[in-house]
């Protein structure tokens, strides 16, 4: 199976989302983090994403866009539903680092990071999608 960086051809957009606050969860157990990798695969520009856990347990999910804009819109509908649903704000609950990759990443080592991502939490993810709709 191909890695999903090595079928996008730069420049794009990676955006870095993880947890602030441990332990937010709706009603269903659904956590802030994983209400915005649902909004993500819904948005204009969203191109796919690989989810990780750390040493610690800790979840990272990299989503990669198109441009700027794309991920400026999916932050503004997330703000607008985090706070909704959970009461506090996203910048309370996520922090999201945005990078513009300009350079084929197939020959380092954020690659073979990339590679070793956890494959279980696309059907968690799917899961929440199918819950949320």
């Amino acid at each position: 199976m191909e890695n999903l960086v090595e079928s996008l051809d730069p420049p794009y957009y990676m955006a870095a989302l993880n947890e602030r606050q441990y332990g937010i969860k709706d009603k269903e157990e659904i956590a802030p983090t994983d209400r915005m990798v649902s909004l993500a695969m819904r948005q204009k520009g969203f191109l796919g994403l690989n989810s990780t856990r750390d040493k610690k347990g800790e979840k990272t999910t990299i989503s990669y866009w198109r441009d700027i804009d794309d991920i400026e819109m999916w932050i503004n509908v997330g703000e607008h539903k985090i706070t909704h649903q959970f009461g506090v704000g996203l910048a309370e609950t996520c922090s999201i680092k945005v990078s513009l990759i300009e350079n084929d990443a197939t020959n380092n080592n954020f690659n073979q990071i990339l590679q070793k991502f956890n494959k279980c939490v696309f059907s968690k993810i799917k899961k929440i999608s199918e819950q949320l709709s």
